[in-house]
């Protein structure tokens, strides 16, 4: 419902209402009073120009022209999309909007005999036609709920299986001796180092003694606390590009304030759950 409208609204529920009782009920959708008044203000005087309410003693009344207004509103915007809904073959895909539009039709009927009155003769759907609607929604539902459970089963085979993860936490101490000890486990006796970062490559492979050839530079694994340590300074280089850290089956991507971790699910939930270090 459009800010005018509210207003003509709530002037209609309260034939005669000050302004200050009417800013108390309309203040609540604004952060501040101050927003509230001025737009309430801006707004009575529009309604008054356009001949849908009248100011007597500081008090306002709904004008015909007005009440009008807000019938037309309630019409077109909520029975007339309402109809459209509920004309359509499966109404529930779409019970988003439909809950949505009956709610604020039941509130506003609860507020306004006349008002629903109106919707009561404007509504070409019958409340059959909700329980039918209601029921498709039930069926609907009950199969979510089998695709769900078949879903989460297929999602523990594959962790059995052991099929691939991936997992990001914060780039600090304790996470860097967990990759130590997860990198430690592996087969490997180097790792490979990559970055796009072409000084920043260079200046990690200096403080190694290694070589970089094509984007890339090998350290033995034993060597990646010094690695670890030797980044730490480099936050700001890493958040422009990650270093990325390779071993047959596992690659960490290094970020200013994160690392991420992806490999096997066996691996991976252990540095998800920040398994135990030596």
């Amino acid at each position: 419902m459009t800010t005018k409208n509210a207003i003509l609204l709530i002037v209609k529920q309260n034939p005669g209402i000050d302004y200050n009782t009417l800013l108390n009920k309309f203040a609540p959708s604004y952060s501040n009073s101050n927003s509230a008044r001025a737009a309430l203000s801006r707004s009575l005087k529009d309604l008054a120009i356009f001949g849908l309410l009248e100011r007597k003693d500081n008090r306002y009344f709904l004008l015909e022209k007005g009440e009008g207004e807000i019938y037309s509103e309630i019409k077109n915007k909520l029975v007339i999309a309402l109809n459209s809904l509920l004309s359509q073959k499966h109404p529930a895909e779409q019970i988003d909007s439909v809950i949505e539009k009956l709610q604020v039709l039941l509130e506003r009927g609860r507020q306004d005999r006349d008002l629903l009155k109106t919707s009561k003769s404007s509504l070409d759907f019958s409340i059959s036609r909700l329980e039918n609607v209601s029921a498709e929604l039930e069926l609907k539902v009950r199969h979510l709920d089998y695709l769900s459970k078949i879903f989460g089963e297929q999602i523990k085979s594959l962790k059995e299986l052991d099929f691939n993860d991936s997992y990001a936490k914060p780039l600090d101490l304790q996470s860097s001796a967990l990759l130590i000890f997860i990198f430690s486990g592996q087969p490997d006796t180097e790792l490979s180092i990559e970055c796009e970062n072409i000084a920043l490559l260079n200046a990690a492979a200096a403080g190694l003694d290694a070589k970089v050839k094509n984007s890339t530079f090998a350290i033995p694994k034993a060597s990646l606390g010094q690695l670890l340590s030797a980044l730490e300074k480099h936050g700001a280089d890493l958040q422009l590009a990650p270093l990325n850290i390779f071993s047959s089956m596992l690659k960490a991507q290094l970020y200013g304030n994160k690392a991420v971790l992806s490999g096997p699910y066996s691996i991976i939930e252990n540095w998800k759950q920040g398994g135990a270090t030596p």
